[in-house]
């Protein structure tokens, strides 16, 4: 699973969330917090930390963006 779904840091979680419609609200201490796009009630929040974002904090974003990882991790995906 590896090498399937990459580990991203925050600058390319930041990027994908915004390729897929989130827009950045707010950073409160040591989190970014975004809108959802397919979920609107949704906040999506990241840690901002040096080094890669724990996959299962990137499992949960996607569980909170209502999407699978496949299409989370492919680049032509994005909201309509």
């Amino acid at each position: 699973m590896g090498k399937k779904y990459p580990a991203l840091d925050v600058r390319k979680l930041d990027v994908r969330l915004r390729e897929l419609g989130c827009q950045f609200l707010r950073q409160r201490g040591g989190h970014r917090h975004y809108t959802n796009p397919f979920h609107p009630e949704r906040i999506i929040t990241i840690p901002v930390h040096p080094g890669d974002v724990p996959r299962g904090i990137i499992e949960d974003i996607i569980e909170d963006l209502g999407i699978t990882k496949e299409q989370f991790y492919d680049p032509k995906f994005h909201k309509s």
